[in-house]
């Protein structure tokens, strides 16, 4: 995916920082995956993603003697096809750049809210909480993934859209499922059932399909190919952006055709840090995962994990306790930059991951009650800094 999980990318970090085989010792017994399998090393280019069909898109893209932008949108829209529980067209993401002449951007093409969106839109006559923000019409915000990789292809793209489109165009008129992708399935076989459509075309009499079986998604194929075609101008203009305020309308959602068409993805100033020498360039606002990692890594600094057995129960608790501190400020202070202004600097600096790391005790862990915002006291180190 363009934008990696947290988690992952925290633990990629801190490898470098830590040594030892003693983490066989902590796999459990059943453990299903195999320990032996070697890395994958690459001198020219790599590709990764959730799904072996979409990474031999890249690759294939890469071989054509495509560029990296180029590899992440053929990717992206194949996961479209192949991994539709999270890389489809109908989200948005983030795009992290950096150049060979060393140049870095950021590209903000999350979803937006309707213009119709208001507080207490998923509030009962009661205000209470129902779950309109996770299932049904009015749980999507205007999709930002079609524009954020037609934008990206435009400034740094190499290849036709065309030939990058038509992978993910020939997948969606059918591919083979494997293990991950029937697990998926499977796993949302009940929720899949809440909508005709959407059980039309991935059960099969109601049941999901197997290992094996083809998935064939005509009407994402048509619409791929619409966008092959006619790129971002469809998906927020044409007949996919009518398709869709038709679907709208019809279902008591508030997307509109002016919501659509006013969309744009917006290019953003990379956030950068350190971390024991490293330098690392991440996604800011409104993706909150640059600035968490940024926290986590300050905790963390101050404790030389190079000493500490991997994944031994010290190493886990201070990751534990260095993730929950990040986390409490994550969903205190972080939003959207169009909105409010986000104190990057605060959160990110020296000072602040020592204060946050003077809490942590090595021989207990912080009971929940204390997961607390920690800044208020502090706040007057920096300036605040709008990322744009």
């Amino acid at each position: 995916m363009i934008q990696l999980r947290r988690d992952v990318c925290l633990a990629a970090l801190l490898v470098t920082a830590c040594s030892g085989p003693s983490w066989r010792d902590a796999v459990p017994a059943d453990w299903p995956y195999s320990l032996d399998v070697q890395p994958v090393s690459a001198n020219n280019g790599m590709v990764v993603s959730t799904n072996r069909y979409a990474s031999v898109v890249g690759v294939g893209v890469l071989e054509s003697g495509g560029n990296a932008v180029d590899a992440a949108v053929a990717t992206a829209f194949a996961l479209a096809v192949v991994n539709p529980e999270a890389g489809n067209i109908g989200g948005g993401g983030f795009m992290v750049l950096r150049l060979v002449d060393g140049t870095t951007a950021a590209l903000d093409f999350r979803e937006k809210a309707p213009a119709a969106a208001s507080r207490d839109m998923y509030l009962n006559e009661s205000g209470e909480l129902t779950d309109g923000s996770r299932v049904g019409h009015r749980a999507v915000g205007v999709p930002g993934s079609v524009a954020g990789l037609w934008e990206a292809h435009q400034r740094y793209g190499s290849l036709s859209w065309s030939d990058l489109l038509a992978p993910a165009v020939a997948l969606a008129d059918g591919f083979t499922l494997t293990d991950r992708a029937a697990r998926s399935l499977n796993y949302y076989d009940e929720a899949l059932t809440q909508f005709p459509r959407t059980s039309e075309i991935f059960l099969q009499g109601g049941a999901a399909l197997s290992i094996g079986d083809t998935l064939i998604q005509t009407d994402l194929a048509n619409t791929l190919r619409r966008i092959q075609e006619q790129g971002r101008v469809d998906f927020y203009e044409g007949e996919t952006a009518r398709l869709i305020v038709e679907e709208m309308r019809a279902n008591r959602g508030i997307i509109t055709a002016q919501d659509l068409a006013a969309y744009q993805p917006a290019w953003r100033n990379p956030m950068e840090f350190t971390y024991r020498g490293h330098q690392i360039i991440a996604m800011p606002p409104s993706s909150s995962g640059g600035v968490t990692l940024a926290l986590m890594a300050k905790i963390l600094e101050g404790y030389d994990l190079s000493e500490i057995p991997w994944h031994s129960p010290r190493m886990i608790h201070l990751m534990a306790e260095a993730w929950k501190r990040a986390y409490a400020d994550r969903n205190e202070y972080l939003g959207d930059p169009d909105f409010i202004t986000v104190q990057i600097d605060t959160m990110v600096s020296d000072e602040y991951g020592a204060e946050r790391r003077a809490g942590i005790s090595l021989d207990r862990a912080t009971p929940s009650a204390e997961w607390l915002p920690g800044w208020d006291r502090i706040h007057r180190w920096r300036t605040p800094r709008t990322f744009q």
